[in-house]
């Protein structure tokens, strides 16, 4: 027990009430045995609501809210001698409820126990840590429940916190989970560390930077957002940094779908043109020449030159008829939402093409290898993949070169989830820089055959297109060609 000793002739009453009214602190001084108040200081007036003079030699007023806590302290006190700084919660003259810090001392005063009791008043403080608690609170439903992954960093790159998103984009992203305190740059592989770096390193000066990332996880294809945000401290000195990653597949997709919505329109439109441009100068031109046999007939006089006249218009009618007839067919390719797609084994389509060019094949001498491993399958309509086939290796055979052995191949790429089938030759080739816009146009050739029709690459492009695959030529004159079939 403490004791407090004061020089003799001294008013120790007048000393401690001197201390007590200088002190910021609440204090009060009451008798052990009945509770007397012996002293009580002006900021005690301000936190309980009553004058000290109404205090000092009365018993000590029911401060305590709740009695349990009251009981509690004096245990306390009894069993230790104090206690320091005890949130308790205290009632006011105004019955007001108040929270305090409570320090409570045994001393002695001219040899009778007492106890030294202090109060500081916390309510403001508690308001305010009861405030961001809250926010925090609020934050961290947001942040949990939020589709947006957060991982927040501190200023040497160790991890602080994460959320679940963030936590699913690390299986995706890096095959392994987020631990709380591991640094940043051990999710990745030694050789992006450089590049990594080269991004952070603005944002922990002051900077924001973001881009998308593209995943394949399980198979499936996810794009993300991700942005890395610097954290700023109140100095206004960045502390870290969030590294958020928002999940834009869904609107990746939609944007992939509408661009190819639109590519289709372009395409559909190009081929209007090709088909107007068929109209007005194919047909009008088949039409006229009709017109002007049907004039010199209605004037001709001799039987043999009638008879003459009778050929041209019955070859301009097959001209006419013929010209019909594949317009109609690129039609039906277009208009056939309901085409058959079957699983084909393309290595086996490819080998009945030889076969049925064989003769073909043999009369130019050529080489045709068919290096398609023999377990590639592909969803394509027979019908078509037939035709298709049928077309690529018929112009191969036909625009060989007259300079060396004919050389075609088959080859196969397997470009993610996409097969591509390459058709290479060594023939004569095509001027792309002349003809590139014209490969697969409807009626148009290059290189002056007189058996060239111009309509096998433009049907076979339209077949290819109607199953949402996608035809490309890469070609140089008198070295060969190369015919790229994507299928889906």
């Amino acid at each position: 027990m403490k004791s407090l000793h004061f020089n003799e002739g001294t008013d120790p009453q007048n000393n401690l009430e001197n201390i007590f009214n200088f002190s910021p602190v609440p204090l009060l001084i009451t008798r052990i045995d009945d509770g007397i108040i012996v002293m009580a200081n002006e900021s005690v007036e301000q936190i309980l609501q009553i004058k000290k003079q109404h205090l000092v030699g009365k018993p000590i007023p029911e401060i305590y809210a709740f009695h349990q806590e009251r009981t509690q302290i004096l245990e306390e006190v009894k069993s230790y001698g104090k206690i320091v700084n005890r949130e308790v919660s205290i009632r006011n003259a105004n019955n007001e409820i108040i929270s305090c810090l409570i320090s409570i001392e045994k001393i002695t005063i001219n040899g009778e126990g007492m106890y030294l009791k202090g109060f500081t008043n916390i309510s403001e403080r508690k308001i305010m840590e009861e405030a961001i608690q809250k926010s925090e609170d609020n934050l961290r439903t947001v942040f949990e429940n939020t589709e947006v992954g957060y991982i927040l960093f501190n200023q040497f790159q160790n991890i602080i916190s994460y959320n679940k998103p963030a936590s699913i984009f690390a299986i995706k992203e890096f095959n392994r989970e987020i631990h709380v305190g591991t640094n940043f740059s051990t999710y990745f592989p030694e050789i992006m560390r450089a590049y990594l770096s080269n991004i952070i390193e603005p944002v922990l000066k002051g900077e924001t930077t973001s881009f998308e990332r593209f995943i394949i996880h399980n198979g499936e294809h996810h794009w993300y957002y991700v942005k890395f945000s610097p954290v700023f401290n109140k100095n206004q000195l960045v502390d870290g940094f969030i590294m958020s990653m928002e999940n834009i597949t869904d609107r990746k997709k939609n944007d992939i779908a509408l661009n190819k919505s639109l590519e289709l329109v372009t395409e559909q439109n190009k081929r209007l043109l090709n088909f107007s441009y068929i109209v007005s100068h194919n047909l009008r031109s088949h039409a006229s020449n009709m017109i002007s046999i049907l004039n010199f007939l209605e004037k001709e006089k001799s039987e043999q030159e009638k008879a003459n006249l009778m050929v041209h218009l019955k070859k301009v009618s097959q001209l006419l008829n013929e010209t019909l007839f594949n317009l109609n067919e690129v039609v039906s390719i277009q208009k056939n939402l309901s085409t058959t797609i079957e699983s084909l084994n393309l290595f086996n389509y490819i080998n009945q093409t030889i076969a049925v060019l064989n003769k073909e094949i043999n009369a130019k001498n050529a080489i045709v290898e068919n290096q398609v491993p023999s377990n590639i399958d592909i969803n394509f309509n027979p019908a078509y993949l037939e035709s298709i086939l049928l077309n690529f290796l018929t112009n191969a055979i036909k625009y060989s070169s007259p300079d060396r052995q004919p050389l075609i191949q088959f080859k196969i790429s397997l470009n993610q989830s996409k097969t591509e089938l390459l058709i290479v030759d060594n023939g004569i080739g095509i001027d792309l820089h002349k003809y590139h816009d014209r490969i697969f146009g409807m009626y148009k050739t290059f290189h002056g055959n007189k058996d060239a029709r111009g309509i096998g690459l433009f049907i076979s492009k339209n077949q290819i297109d109607a199953m949402g695959g996608k035809v490309e030529v890469f070609s140089e004159p008198n070295i060969g060609s190369t015919f790229k079939i994507t299928f889906i």
